[in-house]
């Protein structure tokens, strides 16, 4: 059973709110939306191994775009919490000290983490939201990497259809370099490629987690006959049905 905590809101109480509040509030929602919906594609699109070989590359591949967008959502979502909440005086000044117990401890922690060098930030800012690779991360990456992985574009007749892996391959590569933090040394069978995507893995779901906030029970809103996540799929490749044009 899910409970579902239903706080009824009118636009004239929303009115009432001052601007500032108002805007803060709506955008945190937002962010949080949107960070809520990526972890949830993350954890689906990340489920099973696949045959032929392909297909299990193209599911991987899918799940580290999605990844990274996650990424960048969080790092957009903390700037936001920053410019619009800490650096605002009155609104931090007010609402600072009501802050639980466990909600502090988050904001403490994101607060060392993001200003440090965050490996998140430089994810976000070098591949999640820009292509132009002003650093020269991605020939840097192609020249790093074994001439024996899987240098490979799959094609279809069906755009959606089409993956270029080699690309996601060699963006992904550096996307890892960044991240590298401290290797989880719990996993020594794993080579340094793959320590380094557990950590970064690790990093995010924990920032996530910090930045996601905790609801208090208003009035509740019982659930039943919920699919589990580990349940479902979201496969890259697709009947082209949905793809033909029409007309």
């Amino acid at each position: 059973m899910t409970e579902i905590h239903q706080i009824d809101l009118t636009k004239q109480s929303l009115a009432a709110m001052p601007g500032a509040e108002r805007k803060l509030l709506l955008l945190l929602g937002h962010a949080t939306n949107e960070i809520n919906v990526f972890q949830k594609l993350v954890l689906i699109s990340g489920q099973g191994s696949y045959a032929p070989r392909l297909v299990d590359h193209v599911q991987a591949g899918q799940t580290l775009i999605l990844m990274r967008t996650l990424i960048g959502k969080l790092c957009e979502a903390w700037d936001l919490f920053k410019v619009r909440f800490l650096r605002e005086r009155q609104l931090a000044g007010l609402y600072a000290p009501k802050l639980n117990a466990e909600a502090v401890t988050a904001l403490q922690s994101l607060k060392r983490h993001f200003g440090t060098q965050s490996p998140l930030m430089l994810i976000r800012s070098r591949f999640s939201f820009h292509y132009r690779d002003e650093n020269n991360l991605v020939e840097q990456s192609f020249q790093e990497i074994p001439a024996d992985e899987a240098w490979q574009f799959y094609l279809s007749n069906i755009e959606g259809n089409c993956f270029f892996y080699a690309s996601e391959l060699v963006v992904q590569s550096g996307v890892i370099k960044l991240g590298d933090t401290a290797p989880n040394a719990a996993e020594p069978f794993l080579d340094a490629t793959a320590r380094n995507f557990a950590a970064l893995c690790d990093l995010t779901i924990a920032v996530s987690s910090q930045i996601l906030p905790d609801t208090q029970s208003i009035g509740t809103l019982e659930l039943s006959g919920l699919p589990s996540l580990s349940d479902l799929q979201i496969p890259f490749f697709v009947d082209d049905t949905e793809f033909k044009p029409k007309g």
